[in-house]
């Protein structure tokens, strides 16, 4: 072809395939214009339901609209109506009574004298025009009717709205746009050209392109994309639907403004902000309603706002609304965009990031464009703005947007929650279209203003202080208050702010809040007159008198915090007891009530109630609410958060005493290894070395706010010498020494001393020495020949004498206020009063409430009763008596009855006469004085010595004083003892009737002992040592004839359970065949027998028979083994247990008497004890070997006595009882077959020796090893070689009996691996203690226990001595050891490797945690070196500890390598 062919042909092929171009470009346009119509028409389609919606939504507000005024004025109607009633009503009643007066003086004309006849033809002819004309008026109002010209609006409907396709004006666009019928401007709008309004997204674009290099605002233009597509839908406007020529008779109200041409600028722009704050409010707020509600911005207690918990919700979901709108790009503001005062907007919080709807309450323009129009609204463009602030409608605050480089004149008002300062606008505000509005519009502002109800600044001339808006915002910011609504004023709810009714005590938030702030004198109410406000002088006590330094002062702690912060109280401000005595006898009473104080004042003295009901001086340091104050007690330094009704005002006669309580802190120390605080342990420990004791102070230093930094010293009657507490605190590691400190010598004296509790003299009832609950639960031979402060109650005769404990006077106050709370308005109970019923007492000369006891009734009408919180008898009336609470009956009897010791009425009488009775009663009666208890070998009332003052205040012993005067002989206690006890058993008969515990085939008899001659001395002689006869009598005294004497199984070979053994050897068992039996038993006593444990005073005897409460708080059959004090020794007669028991713990009752007891008491037959008793260690060994273990019992000989002892062969393991404790020399046992056998068959020893050391070569010799573990690279565990330690230890142990079957350790472990099931598993867990454990791999091996790791389950840390390895396990995993494992010599020795150290720059930074001078990387490298190798040794020395040097093959060091690899050094 020639040349232009290939042309043409070239031509034409450019213009097909460009073609084809343009063809696959319309073919992807033809695509691309498919499936975004679809999506315009589906956003178009949204739009049409919105705007329908909405429309929907309009009409049906104007329905509800339309109702509401359709109700009103009916309600206006009928109560015209109802008026015009009571008019009419009126007016009847008038002419009715004026026409009777008229008839009567018709019939009768005497009656005119009494009548005013003028006034009552004036009455008959009064006019009634008035009421008619109103009937008239409410007849001539037309039925209410409703007009709506439906037929025109539905024509509107039928066309409202339309959709139109039109060109973009775009060339070759081919794109049409979606309008509504409507080709109005938006009003607010700035007029622009047709242009711009057809093609929005054309003009955006141009726009940008234009700003974008000369507006310095934005430094950079992206590249926008020209949408192609644009969908519009616009409202219509509304007043358009109703120009129709015949509008519907429904007047739609429309609200029209005035020119506001001729009004100058300013007051435009004023009167525009004063709409902007004209809120609406959504919710009907009705006075006296509460919500819920949160605080969301404070200005100050008279201006803050609050969002409603229940708009919760629809915060959130408004929130996510705004997000989402906010993230589209089409939302963001252009330069050119208009900003205008009073609109709406939406703008960024810089400090959540969240979006949030604003109002626009400030535009300032740059100096260079501030020239406003002359009338019009206020606005600007974007570009021309230098300050915008915007007030968030939901949350109350404000946001000032300052842009670069503007500064404003004046910095915002505090107000203003935040102020941002930024370059781009687009970053923090978006302008919101038609669409987002509309469908915002039906969300309230969610923030409403309030202010407090009648609070005004405290100082109005200064307004409100910085301080006020503080508190409030710490009351209530981040918590859900109650709002209680009082009314509205200009669109402001009156409220006040409360604590919720679910809120914890511990909360802040006060009750009101408005109460608070003028509790916090930070407020007035508005009734309030500023001179009520005055300060007055605070009350403060004088500062304690403070030790100089390096002064030495004997002290008594009184309070701990820690080692660091605890108070102490010099010996000699101990000595005033009349201050706190007095303290108490004038805020105890009633007229201390008038001390209260109202608004207490922080750094207030005042006068504090602490837990046990007395008062104390006190200072006020906080007030966390406005009804709770934080006091601390200036004469003790303990903190306590009390109530204003627990504090008074000061008297000033209490002022002038000094403070007692110095602040200290120990010296030289601090917590241990430089610790934040001081640790649990520290603090109990400290307070375990000084509780109650007098302690030697040392002042080292005085430091800021006169702490004293001291030293204490305490003496020990162990040590005969003082210690110091701060060093024993290092000593046990609970404390460590200040860095630079050195420990020196102090010098002290030689003796310190504590002083016994009750010769400290009592400055307060907090320092009580003897505590009621000690006193009545506990010996009261442990506190005889110690004067006890006592007051006393009641007095009957030198023999019956009731005493109350000081410290239980707050209980008995605290009981009788209750008691009274509950009967005060209690009525006679008709009810069947009977013999020993708990009650509550009306005495109605002390006018209180008491709890009693009915001792017999006298009529029907009165009763003697009992009361047995003070010992007095009463005759009181049926009436005065009402049933006891339940809850009553667990406190416990707080009068104790007493007896004066060593005296007896004179004249041979056994009755005292009734002057030494009465003149007793007189002087004793409600006296506060001293008893010394003194010893007694009977259980009747407590005896004792009285002490009380004469009056030249010298104490007397009131015995002696009776003596000196005649009325009393001293009595002569030769081996005698005198048990007149004068409280008949019959006046505390217990009827279980009446406590409602029906016992089913419970023999509840209960024993009352004969009071004819309650004088009579018996003669009663005990020797130190009892013969076995004598204790056999006293266990069983009494019991024969109440229970049966324990079953013994028939079979002579039987399986038992021990259940102990007790202090004399004797050995209790419970057969396996009685366990079911007994479970039952005790289930049945449980559901059977509820009481409270007796509560009033009881003669209890030996022998005596009574239901027991024990530690696990179920009850058991027991008995008395030896009575005396507040508590006996009790005997478990179904266990053989013998414990000390509080008397409020027992019952004195039977149970079940046709049940003999389970345990039967046995002893080992023919088993002579060394010294023909047990002695203490042979009966701790019994316990811990056999105590719940269960063995075997081959009976031997049966007892002469029922309640004797069964003579028996105990096996254990299968080993003899006898020949065991004939082995290890604690008996002589005739007959100990098997006691040959014990070196090889023992399988449980109670305390096991330890384990053997091996042999070891002498220092110098190389001899061969292994390493069975390695602790760290210098410290390791080898084992000898095994041929070297056989020979060793076959010459050492040559004279051991081993069995020729257990040549070697590894056949010994082989058997026990075999026989290991029979082992039993250890219950007793002690350090070093020998055992066998079970490894991973299943095989048990030697060991010994180091230590208990956990609790929960619990789990020992043990040692395996035969490789040196540690292990962590459970008790499951652990036997008792047999003993022949013993013999053999543990494999493994811990040595330390000679000759190289740590070294000084090792880069790893992993470390040994047990061992941090190693890094891992050597422990990983020593491993390799003697992992698996035989290796040599040779020994350097031998103390303190096995040190060696340890070789390889080729005879070199093995640390060598550790050395080359740069992880240790040679150590020279």
């Amino acid at each position: 072809m020639d040349s232009k062919t290939m042309e043409d042909i070239d031509e034409a092929l450019c213009i097909a395939i460009c073609n084809l171009s343009h063809l696959h470009d319309a073919d992807e346009m033809l695509k691309y214009l498919d499936l975004k119509v679809k999506q315009e028409g589906d956003k178009v389609a949204e739009t049409v339901d919105r705007t329908f919606d909405e429309l929907i939504t309009s009409l049906l507000s104007r329905k509800r609209k339309l109702c509401a005024e359709l109700v009103k004025s009916i309600n206006n109607y009928s109560a015209g109506i109802a008026k015009a009633k009571e008019v009419i009503e009126e007016k009847k009643k008038c002419l009715i009574g004026a026409i009777r007066i008229a008839k009567e003086l018709k019939i009768t004309p005497s009656v005119r004298t009494y009548c005013d006849l003028a006034q009552v033809i004036y009455n008959l002819k009064l006019p009634v025009e008035a009421e008619l004309s109103r009937v008239s008026g409410l007849k001539e109002k037309v039925s209410p009717r409703f007009f709506l010209n439906t037929d025109e609006i539905t024509s509107l409907l039928k066309n409202l709205g339309k959709i139109e396709w039109g060109t973009t004006g775009h060339e070759d666009s081919g794109q049409h746009t979606l309008i509504l019928d409507d080709k109005e401007e938006m009003p607010g709008c700035d007029s622009q050209s047709s242009v711009e309004n057809m093609f929005p997204a054309l003009s955006r674009e141009s726009k940008i392109k234009a700003l974008g290099n000369k507006l310095s605002v934005h430094k950079e233009v992206k590249n926008t994309q020209v949408q192609e597509t644009l969908l519009m839908l616009r409202h219509q406007s509304t007043p358009a639907l109703f120009k129709s020529p015949s509008s519907p008779d429904v007047i739609i109200e429309e609200i029209l403004e005035d020119d506001l041409e001729k009004f100058p600028t300013e007051y435009h722009a004023d009167e525009q902000r004063k709409k902007l704050f004209k809120k609406e409010t959504p919710f009907q707020h009705k006075a006296g309603s509460t919500e819920l509600v949160f605080v969301s911005h404070v200005i100050n207690p008279c201006h803050f706002y609050i969002r409603r918990y229940s708009q919760k919700k629809e915060a959130g979901i408004l929130e996510k609304k705004l997000k989402n709108f906010c993230c589209n790009k089409s939302s963001y503001l252009l330069p050119s965009d208009v900003l205008e005062l009073g609109a709406r907007t939406f703008i960024k919080s810089k400090e959540t990031g969240m979006w949030c709807r604003g109002t626009i309450t400030e535009l300032i323009p740059l100096k260079s464009k501030n020239e406003r129009k002359h009338c019009g609204p206020i606005r600007y463009k974007v570009c021309d703005i230098a300050l915008l602030e915007v007030f968030l409608i939901d949350f109350g605050s404000s946001i000032v947007l300052i842009f670069s480089g503007y500064v404003p004149a004046e910095r915002p008002e505090p107000a203003t929650l935040q102020t941002i300062e930024t370059d781009d606008i687009c970053l923090f505000v978006r302008k919101p279209d038609q669409h987002i509005e509309a469908e915002l519009a039906a969300v309230p502002p969610l923030a409403v203003q309030c202010s407090l109800k009648d609070v005004v600044p405290k100082n109005a001339s200064e307004g409100w202080g910085e301080e006020a808006k503080t508190k409030f915002l710490g009351m209530v910011n981040n918590k859900v208050v109650l709002m209680t609504i009082f009314r509205e004023e200009d669109g402001v709810l009156i409220v006040d702010l409360k604590k919720p009714p679910f809120n914890k005590i511990s909360s802040n938030m006060p009750v009101s809040l408005k109460d608070a702030l003028v509790f916090l004198d930070l407020a007035r109410f508005r009734s309030q007159l500023p001179s009520q406000l005055e300060n007055n002088t605070i009350l403060q006590y004088c500062p304690p008198k403070i030790p100089q330094e390096r002064e030495e002062v004997s002290v008594v702690v009184c309070h701990v915090n820690s080692p660091s912060d605890f108070y102490l109280q010099l010996r000699g401000s101990l000595d005033s007891l009349d201050l706190p005595k007095k303290i108490q006898e004038v805020y105890k009473h009633e007229y201390g009530k008038n001390l209260e104080i109202v608004c207490p004042v922080e750094g207030q003295a005042c006068i504090a109630k602490q837990e046990d009901g007395n008062w104390y001086r006190a200072q006020i340091i906080g007030l966390p609410s406005c009804q709770e104050v934080m006091v601390k007690y200036v004469d003790f330094g303990n903190i306590a958060n009390l109530t204003l009704k627990d504090i008074r005002r000061v008297k000033k006669e209490f002022l002038s005493f000094p403070e007692k309580a110095i602040r200290c802190r120990l010296a030289f120390i601090e917590p241990y290894k430089g610790a934040n605080e001081w640790n649990r342990e520290a603090k109990e420990r400290f307070e375990e070395m000084t509780e109650d004791k007098l302690m030697l102070c040392s002042v080292v230093e005085i430091l800021d706010n006169n702490i004293l930094s001291v030293e204490l010293s305490d003496s020990s009657a162990v040590h005969g010498r003082s210690f110091s507490i701060n060093c024993q605190l290092v000593k046990e590691d609970l404390a460590s020494y200040i860095p630079g400190y050195a420990e020196s010598t102090v010098v002290r004296p030689n003796e310190i001393w504590d002083v016994p509790l009750e010769d400290i003299p009592e400055s307060s009832e907090a320092l009580n020495p003897i505590d009621m609950e000690y006193v009545d639960e506990g010996d009261f031979k442990s506190l005889s020949k110690k004067e006890l402060q006592v007051r006393i109650s009641h007095v009957v005769s030198p023999s019956k004498i009731f005493i109350q404990w000081l410290s239980s006077e707050s209980i008995l106050k605290s009981l009788q206020e209750k008691m009274a709370t509950i009967y005060k308005e209690s009525q006679p109970q008709s009810m069947k009063w009977e013999d020993s019923m708990h009650c509550a007492v009306y005495v109605r000369d002390l006018k209180q409430w008491q709890r009693g006891q009915i001792s017999r009734i006298v009529s029907e009408t009165s009763a003697e009763v009992i009361l047995y919180d003070s010992g007095a008898e009463k005759t009181v009336d049926i009436s005065c008596l009402r049933k006891l609470e339940e809850n009553m009956k667990i406190i416990r009897t707080l009068a104790i009855e007493c007896s004066l010791a060593d005296i007896r009425p004179t004249g041979g009488s056994t009755q005292w006469t009734a002057t030494v009775c009465e003149c007793l009663s007189y002087y004793l009666t409600g006296a506060q004085v001293k008893i010394m208890i003194q010893e007694s070998d009977v259980a009747c009332a407590l005896p004792v010595k009285i002490l009380c003052k004469d009056e030249t205040g010298q104490l007397i012993d009131i015995s002696e004083h009776l003596i000196k005067k005649g009325l009393a002989f001293r009595n002569r206690r030769t081996d005698k003892a005198g048990v007149a006890c004068s409280v008949s058993k019959e006046h505390l008969k217990v009827h279980l009737e009446q406590e409602n515990t029906q016992l089913d085939g419970c023999n509840s008899e209960t024993r009352a002992k004969t009071s004819a001659a309650p004088e009579e001395n018996i003669t009663v002689s005990e020797s130190e040592q009892k013969s076995l006869k004598t204790y056999k009598a006293l266990l069983h005294s009494g019991m024969d004839e109440i229970y049966k004497s324990p079953i013994i199984p028939e079979a002579k070979i039987f399986q038992a359970v021990v259940s102990c053994v007790g202090r004399d050897g004797t050995i209790y068992i419970i057969p396996k065949s009685f366990e079911i039996e007994l479970n039952k038993l005790m289930t049945e006593i449980q559901s059977n027998f509820k009481c409270l444990g007796l509560l009033e005073p009881y003669c209890w005897k030996k022998g005596e028979a009574c239901v027991v409460r024990g530690s696990d708080t179920m009850w058991y059959r027991g008995k008395v083994v030896e009575p005396g004090g507040s508590t006996l020794q009790v005997q478990y007669i179904d266990h053989g247990c013998i414990e000390r028991i509080p008397q409020c713990h027992l019952y004195p009752t039977t149970l079940y008497t046709a049940v003999p007891p389970f345990c039967i008491p046995c002893q080992l037959y023919k088993t002579v004890p060394i010294g023909n008793f047990w002695q203490q260690d042979a009966v701790d060994c019994l316990q811990e070997l056999l105590t719940n273990e269960e063995v075997e019992i081959h009976v031997q000989e049966l007892p002469d006595n029922p309640w004797g002892k069964l003579s028996i062969s105990l096996y254990f393991g299968g080993m003899s009882l006898s020949s065991f404790m004939a082995y290890q020399k604690y008996c002589v046992a005739e007959d100990c077959q098997d006691i040959s056998e014990l070196e090889l068959l023992e399988g449980d020893i109670p305390v096991p020796p330890s384990y053997v050391l091996p042999p070891l070569p002498i220092p110098g010799d190389t001899f061969p090893v292994r390493v069975t573990h390695l602790v760290s690279p210098k410290e390791v565990y080898i084992c000898l070689d095994p041929s070297t330690n056989r020979v060793k230890q076959s010459a050492t142990e040559g004279d051991a009996n081993c069995d020729s079957e257990l040549e070697s350790l590894d056949e010994a472990l082989k058997w026990c691996n075999r026989s290991v099931e029979s082992f039993p598993f250890l219950t007793h867990f002690r350090t070093e203690m020998p055992c066998l454990v079970e490894y991973q791999d299943g095989l048990w091996y030697r060991a010994k226990l180091l230590s208990v790791e956990e609790f929960d389950p619990v789990k020992i840390l043990v040692q395996f001595v035969d490789y040196g390895s540690f292990s962590v396990v459970p008790t499951s995993r652990l036997r008792h050891i047999p003993y022949h494992l013993l013999k053999y010599p543990v494999q493994a020795v811990r040595a330390l490797l000679a000759g190289f150290k740590p070294a000084l720059y090792d880069k790893n930074v992993k470390r040994i945690p047990y061992c941090p001078e190693w890094s891992v990387e050597a422990l990983w490298a020593m491993m390799e070196c003697v992992e698996g190798k035989q290796l040599s040794a040779s020994i350097l020395a031998l103390s303190p500890e096995v040190t060696i040097s340890l070789y390889e093959d080729d005879q070199n060091l093995v640390h060598m390598k550790l050395i080359e690899m740069g992880l240790a050094e040679l150590d020279e």
